[in-house]
């Protein structure tokens, strides 16, 4: 666990833009196709593309630093015309990758340039990126002017799957101007049929059913805990399909990333957790603090640390108590309430 990144976060994350900002709220739907027929349109779309487009890959390998996503080109291939040198044939270099998403199976496209040398945030993470969003025709839709942090629980399908698959950068130092560089992160660029991006919704220079391809660094992440329950938000995701909205434990108007009581047994998830605080005066000592602890069971996880505003460093021990050892959690099981001393 790279404690250390945790609480690189509380510095440098100040904001987050979410897929559904004032911009792309602005969306209108068209009635909705066969999901399964759409993505065989899609398919046929993505590979034309990747059949009939080439990258620099020479260059990008001949870089003296590290590269970034101006450095990438992706340039059709005319019919006629013969693949310039040093150059690779999207189709060639891509990776095929396949998920499943309502109920629909679909594949999508993964060009790896490097996949990072930091952690790998889970699918329901905070990431902080810089990207470029185009169509197949090369229209740029959308571009970061510099790192931005997006919620992965509320963009794009394909975002999440395809970030959580990708490293972030192993350090990071401050420029004298202010800026922050990122060293070895995770590169390349995704090409994602409509199902896996707006489907049949049209939002800001991007049309109803289009396929999207954004190229992407990927800097840092964030453990989200979105209802501040002591579970992070991908423990939420209890039927382990990337889609935390559908994981409804109580059958209430909430779902459980979302909701102060997943059981719906009248006491808060926190109270149904055991928790055990560690504090330090500096980040050093409560990694001490930490490594003391040893090896954790399957049932423990510490969340994320903190700077508090008396100055103390701090992080909780979680342990998922079983009080009647039926299986459940106590948090998830309205039968077993468990602790309720936090």
């Amino acid at each position: 666990m790279k404690i250390k990144f945790y609480i690189l976060t509380v510095f440098i994350f100040s904001f987050i833009i979410y897929s559904c900002d004032e911009e792309e709220s602005q969306t209108q739907s068209v009635p909705a196709r066969d999901r399964a027929e759409q993505q065989a349109a899609d398919l046929d779309t993505l590979q034309n593309y990747l059949n009939t487009h080439y990258f620099n890959s020479g260059y990008i390998n001949n870089l003296s630093s590290y590269p970034r996503i101006e450095d990438i080109e992706i340039i059709e291939l005319l019919e006629g015309d013969e693949l310039p040198p040093n150059t690779t044939l999207l189709i060639n270099a891509v990776e095929e990758r396949y998920t499943s998403y309502e109920e629909t199976s679909y594949t999508y496209y993964v060009l790896n340039l490097e996949n990072g040398q930091g952690d790998q945030p889970h699918f329901s993470d905070q990431v902080r990126v810089n990207y470029e969003g185009f169509l197949t025709n090369g229209t740029v839709f959308d571009e970061s002017v510099t790192s931005t942090d997006i919620d992965l629980a509320f963009s794009i399908v394909g975002w999440n799957r395809v970030l959580s698959q990708f490293r972030t950068a192993e350090s990071y130092s401050t420029n004298n101007d202010g800026t922050v560089s990122f060293d070895n992160y995770g590169i390349g660029v995704m090409f994602l049929p409509s199902g896996l991006s707006y489907f049949n919704s049209a939002a800001p220079g991007i049309p109803s059913y289009s396929c999207l391809i954004f190229k992407f660094e990927l800097h840092q992440y964030k453990v989200m805990d979105h209802d501040n329950d002591y579970i992070p938000t991908y423990m939420e995701d209890i039927d382990g399909d990337f889609n935390v909205l559908n994981d409804n434990t109580d059958s209430d108007q909430f779902s459980d990333f979302s909701d102060s009581d997943d059981d719906g047994d009248g006491y808060s998830t926190f109270r149904e957790v055991y928790s055990l605080e560690l504090t330090d005066t500096s980040l050093q000592g409560l990694e001490n603090q930490i490594q003391e602890l040893g090896s954790l069971a399957s049932d423990q996880f510490f969340t994320p640390i903190e700077l508090e505003d008396d100055g103390l460093y701090s992080t909780k021990l979680i342990t998922l108590e079983d009080t009647n050892e039926n299986g459940i959690p106590n948090y998830l099981d309205p039968d077993d309430t468990g602790t309720l001393d936090n």
